[in-house]
């Protein structure tokens, strides 16, 4: 990969997914790329920027595999949903903007994991609510994944933090090394494509009372974050709570949230605007 061609397709990336390679990270991005420029038949990497450029419609499916982690499973940092059902559920509910109901926004959710565990902690704490419904939004920029969280169907990865007692009660076998999410803990949960960079990505209506986009933005430039944090603003009422992954911080980044530090972990709080 040519010096221009990185400074091109890095540029082309950070603009529309927020995904930055820094300088050192360069071959990584060309380590990423050349199967896709192999299968398309390319012999430059300009090639492919050019053909982004034109045809990123077509395209952003596989690029959106080839940029993105992805890492996730069931049950992976559960501290920040025991914070929510059990230290801050009650204030947030007292000051929903839906009486009797709180909305909470998945933003870059992968295959489902992350919404269907908080989900599954709601519904076996049905005390903490206390009555009160919950509902789910959740958004990805990769379709196929949402394809997967849609389906509800998981392999061994993505139940590797859970344990057999989980898996039964939770869960049904539904082939060899397969496992379907039961339909009570798949109720409440809605899924869409979405970007986070993309204030269409958020649906309109009344404003969310927490906000989870976790370990996405590890690999943002900070401009990208920024654009991400503004649409968040705009969508998460004041006084809602903002969580991010244990390795991120905004923390001087954005003046539209405060840090909170909950029993369990810090999370952020909206603003009054």
């Amino acid at each position: 990969m040519a010096p221009e061609e990185y400074q091109l397709l890095n540029e082309f990336i950070s603009e529309r997914f927020g995904v930055h390679f820094p300088a050192g990270k360069q071959a990584i991005l060309a380590t990423r790329l050349r199967p896709r420029l192999q299968a398309l038949g390319l012999s430059r990497y300009m090639d492919y920027y050019l053909m982004l450029q034109y045809g990123l419609n077509s395209e952003q499916e596989h690029l959106t595999r080839l940029i993105t982690n992805n890492e996730t499973y069931f049950f992976r940092e559960t501290t920040q949903f025991e914070a929510l059902l059990e230290e801050a559920v009650e204030k947030l509910l007292a000051e929903a903007t839906v009486s009797g109901s709180l909305r909470i926004l998945s933003a870059g959710c992968s295959s489902g994991e992350e919404p269907y565990t908080l989900n599954i902690f709601a519904k076996t704490r049905p005390l903490a609510l206390a009555g009160a419904r919950l509902r789910i939004d959740a958004f990805d920029i990769d379709a196929q994944r949402l394809r997967t969280a849609t389906d509800g169907i998981y392999g061994p990865n993505s139940l590797r933090a859970t344990s057999e007692e989980q898996i039964h009660r939770f869960f049904a076998r539904s082939g060899v090394d397969q496992f379907s999410l039961r339909d009570r803990y798949r109720q409440d949960v809605g899924f869409s494509l979405g970007n986070v960079l993309e204030p269409s990505s958020y649906r309109a209506g009344a404003p969310y009372d927490a906000l989870f986009c976790r370990n996405v933005f590890i690999y943002f430039a900070e401009e990208a974050l920024r654009r991400a944090l503004a649409s968040f603003a705009s969508v998460l009422r004041p006084g809602g709570l903002l969580f991010l992954g244990h390795a991120e911080s905004i923390i001087g980044v954005s003046d539209d949230v405060e840090t909170v530090r909950l029993a369990r972990c810090v999370a952020y709080k909206s603003r009054a605007r």
